[in-house]
């Protein structure tokens, strides 16, 4: 009876303990199943990583299984990183920010998942067509937009006022008119300054410039026309500004969109091209003294109404992710219209959806929305080419060689279409 009573005592402590081992591990187990979270990895621009760092604490509340790693880069680095980053299909991003002048290389290269199915009809129909089009190629969709942007004319109205102008120029030959005006009574030295040094900002003046004239690049059936005569009148006049009419400031040919935004806000020129970001900067009182006294208006044109250089940027899916799905969670919630109401009020970024033109809180942020919105109409692309960073570096070189006055500006465009002709051949027309 004793052995069976201790048999007893020994089943029983054997279960006591089992029951416990079992209910630590099942406590072990729901702990670690409760805390495993799927991680994306975001490469980003340094321009908007302040906004999407912000919004990530609501993203993840939100998607309680999604944990994101952020990391940002400069934007002069972000396209070599991306490249590097994604060679060979690795899979070490996720997320990755895309200029629009990246996408069809992009595409072509297999860095970019296909979403076009995940688009939903909402998005296609109220989302700005200017957005839209950033990350789309081939009539398929690559990513969503995050911001919309082109180059923004603005023009100190108060000097303006004080030359006897009651409007800006709607063309070019009056920008000529008004500039000589301004500078006979002395109210500037110069009348402008560009972001002319041998860099992308100064293709994107260029694509506000020619345009305008009646210049294009490639015609639609693919002949590249980069010294059409348009483009030559249109050269030539950029360089009339500088040596004929002395309306620009000769530093225009080493400065960047920054250095003409210093010059602008510190009252030194009346008129100047730059982003939308420019507006906080400009009419903010702690950094501007021309707060209060600029405006925005469409810019001059010529053969064509208006022309402006677009430079917009979106999020895509990296072909070689294992999490598309939380990838594009995190995309998708970034483009809602709350979250871009937010970047448009806090961070300054024109929002991506029409409806928010209208919104009384985005309007108080951005006084020139009108305009602003109007301009987006006017938006020329940069050529969409899987080699656009070496067409871009021939046609930055060739046209500063005309601003410099190496060249004339025939001879420079004739330059850069030999060698525009000779890429072609070696990449092909796409």
């Amino acid at each position: 009876m004793k052995n069976q009573s201790r048999q007893g005592k020994m089943w029983l402590l054997s279960g006591v303990v089992l029951i416990f081992m079992f209910t630590a591990f099942g406590l072990l187990a729901a702990g670690a199943f409760a805390a495993e979270k799927t991680t994306i990895t975001v490469l980003s621009s340094d321009d908007f990583a302040a906004f999407r760092k912000a919004a990530i604490p609501d993203f993840e509340k939100a998607n309680p299984d999604i944990k994101v790693n952020l990391i940002s880069v400069g934007y002069d680095q972000l396209h070599d990183k991306i490249v590097t980053a994604l060679a060979g299909g690795a899979t070490g991003f996720d997320v990755i920010d895309v200029d629009e002048i990246w996408t069809a290389e992009f595409v072509e290269a297999g860095f970019l998942a296909d979403v076009t199915d995940r688009v939903t009809a909402e998005m296609k129909k109220g989302i700005v067509p200017a957005g839209m089009n950033i990350l789309t190629y081939q009539n398929r969709f690559w990513g969503l937009p995050m911001f919309v942007d082109t180059k923004f004319f603005y023009y100190n109205n108060d000097l303006l006022a004080k030359a006897g102008f009651k409007t800006p120029p709607q063309t070019w030959a009056e920008f000529v008119e008004q500039s000589k005006k301004l500078q006979e009574k002395k109210l500037v030295k110069y009348a402008t300054i560009w972001g002319w040094g041998q860099h992308e900002g100064l293709i994107c003046d260029v694509v506000s410039i020619f345009p305008a004239f009646g210049g294009r690049f490639i015609e639609p059936n693919g002949k590249f026309v980069v010294n059409n005569p348009d483009n030559v009148r249109a050269l030539q006049f950029m360089v009339d500004l500088l040596y004929k009419y002395k309306a620009a400031d000769p530093a225009s040919i080493t400065a960047d969109d920054r250095s003409m935004l210093n010059s602008f806000i510190a009252g030194d020129v009346a008129f100047g091209l730059n982003w939308s970001f420019a507006w906080g900067i400009i009419d903010d009182p702690s950094q501007s003294k021309v707060a209060g006294k600029v405006r925005l208006a469409l810019m001059p044109g010529e053969k064509k109404k208006s022309a402006s250089g677009a430079g917009s940027m979106g999020l895509g899916i990296a072909s070689g992710s294992r999490r598309k799905d939380a990838a594009w969670k995190f995309i998708a919630f970034l483009a809602e219209r709350q979250q871009q109401k937010n970047q448009a009020i806090n961070y300054g970024a024109l929002p991506i959806w029409q409806s928010l033109y209208t919104d009384p809180e985005v309007q108080k942020k951005h006084p020139a929305l009108a305009e602003m919105s109007s301009q987006l109409k006017y938006a020329v692309s940069r050529p969409r080419l899987t080699w656009y960073s070496e067409f871009s570096r021939v046609l930055q070189l060739e046209v500063h060689n005309a601003l410099t006055q190496n060249k004339s500006p025939k001879q420079a465009l004739d330059d850069a279409q030999k060698e525009i002709e000779r890429l072609a051949k070696k990449y092909g027309n796409k």
